[in-house]
């Protein structure tokens, strides 16, 4: 049943012009940028931003009306709709892959294994953020509500990046000291947890939504 609402979801608001775009836009700033590593940071922004897509076609096309209605249970909603945005969140890592060893072949420049890595971890917890804050909102208020958490990730990585630097944990030389393994396994657990905390504070707030 969960796959079958993933299937429903993803062609209900991935295949349509606006969010195919938004791919295209994951492409035009890996051509433009000359930074490894920024198209599949703009995957990972594209992903947080296109989160609250679905909820916005729930209460245009009143589908939430009809998930009351449907025979399935809201927990099957809640991974479905997790699932369909994760898909897209490896469509969009897939364009900025692929337009990544391009552009530097393009470039006759060597990419380091390091760089992408790290740029792929960053991306994981970026959208592991974005799930753990963003969904259990959008699912216990729905769109209107709950369109501004659109911007929560950023605030939350922005914030915790300045209180790092006035507690002078973050500097200059912070991130070079610090061992790869340890930066793509923090990177690593903030994505698992995020996904896994957002899930699951999802399904007990949308178990206690009314739908009209």
């Amino acid at each position: 049943m969960t796959l079958a609402f993933t299937r429903f979801d993803l062609m209900s608001w991935a295949v349509k012009k606006q969010t195919l775009l938004l791919l295209a836009f994951i492409a035009l700033v890996g051509i433009v940028l000359p930074v490894p590593g920024m198209a599949i940071a703009a995957s990972a922004l594209v992903t947080s931003l296109i989160l609250s897509a679905p909820f916005l076609g729930d209460e245009r096309d009143r589908l939430d009306t009809l998930y009351g209605v449907l025979p399935i249970s809201r927990s099957s909603v809640v991974v479905g709709r997790a699932v369909s945005v994760l898909l897209y969140g490896l469509a969009a890592v897939a364009v900025a892959t692929v337009v990544t060893f391009v552009m530097a072949l393009v470039r006759n420049r060597e990419l380091a294994p390091e760089l992408l890595v790290v740029s792929y971890a960053a991306a994981f917890a970026i959208v592991g953020l974005a799930v753990g804050v963003q969904l259990p909102v959008l699912f216990r208020v729905g769109y209107t509500r709950g369109r501004f958490m659109v911007y929560a990730p950023v605030i939350v990585i922005a914030g915790g990046a300045w209180v790092g630097q006035a507690a002078g944990i973050l500097g200059d030389q912070t991130f070079s000291a610090l061992p790869l393994e340890g930066v793509v396994a923090a990177c690593a657990a903030t994505g698992v947890i995020g996904i896994t905390v957002g899930k699951g504070l999802a399904v007990r707030f949308y178990r206690a939504r009314e739908l009209r």
